[in-house]
């Protein structure tokens, strides 16, 4: 198991002291910005900086991109720039007759450069939006097409309270990335994400336990510590406890989030 921090990049010449000698997952959203780094310059600014790149966070496309190539052409930039192997994917509007049938187009394309496909969860709302939202469906859906280079990045806070921990117990065997944030149960979706994402502590959800289930079922993957930009001050000192938690050091962890609890209660009354 590998503890990751993740920031989204917005530009190529963006701060990166502040990551400096962290292992990272790169995160990119907007498609045009994407395009307009320049990737090779971008990685030589992460090995200056010590950052070791381990996964990449695609930009907001997937196979229902193909139109002059941008979805494999994306993919190519990523492995030749970057490296990595493992990259996080957010699925598109669609259904599943048509993504099994652009799998099948780019199928050998995607084979030949050896990257794994890790497709995010999304809240229940996305259900029948996207063309594959739930953990559940992933594993179902990825095992009935077979191809291997499908797999699952499980967001832990776009997940409903009640059954994360129950679900991700059930379905594990494809994930391979897990984002680890906090969040507040009960609230409505929000695309500026200000529920979700939290620090550790900040929220109200079962994070602790969450972890607990990872370790029992000896999840050997990628957890990647995903925030709300506001909180980048957050993420190294968050990874470490985490990082510690898995070590046999779990108290750094709940102190942290007794702490931040405490605090927000105090807060809230």
């Amino acid at each position: 198991m590998e503890t990751l921090i993740s920031r989204f990049v917005d530009d190529q010449d963006m701060e990166l002291a502040p990551f400096a000698g962290a292992a990272m997952q790169v995160a990119f959203f907007q498609r045009k910005v994407f395009n307009a780094i320049d990737h090779h310059y971008f990685s030589s600014r992460l090995r200056d900086h010590g950052i070791s790149v381990r996964s990449i966070h695609a930009p907001a496309a997937d196979i229902y991109h193909r139109s002059g190539g941008e979805f494999i052409n994306t993919l190519r930039t990523i492995k030749e720039a970057y490296g990595v192997s493992v990259i996080t994917v957010h699925p598109q509007k669609g259904n599943k007759i048509s993504a099994r049938s652009h799998l099948r187009e780019l199928e050998q394309e995607i084979r030949e450069l050896g990257v794994i496909l890790a497709y995010e969860t999304f809240e229940k709302e996305m259900i029948n939006v996207k063309w594959v939202s739930q953990v559940e469906e992933m594993h179902r859906c990825f095992d009935a097409f077979e191809y291997p280079f499908l797999q699952v990045t499980y967001d832990f806070t776009h997940s409903t309270y009640e059954e994360n921990i129950e679900e991700v117990a059930l379905y594990n065997d494809r994930i391979q990335v897990i984002h680890l944030s906090d969040a507040l149960r009960d609230k409505n979706v929000d695309p500026n994400e200000f529920h979700q994402h939290l620090p550790l502590g900040m929220g109200d959800y079962r994070v602790v336990e969450f972890l607990e289930l990872l370790e029992r079922i000896r999840y050997r993957h990628f957890i990647v510590i995903e925030y709300h930009p506001r909180y980048d001050h957050c993420l190294r000192t968050d990874a470490g406890a985490v990082a510690a938690f898995f070590s046999g050091d779990r108290q750094k962890l709940l102190d942290l989030i007794g702490t931040r609890r405490k605090e927000k209660s105090q807060a809230d009354a």
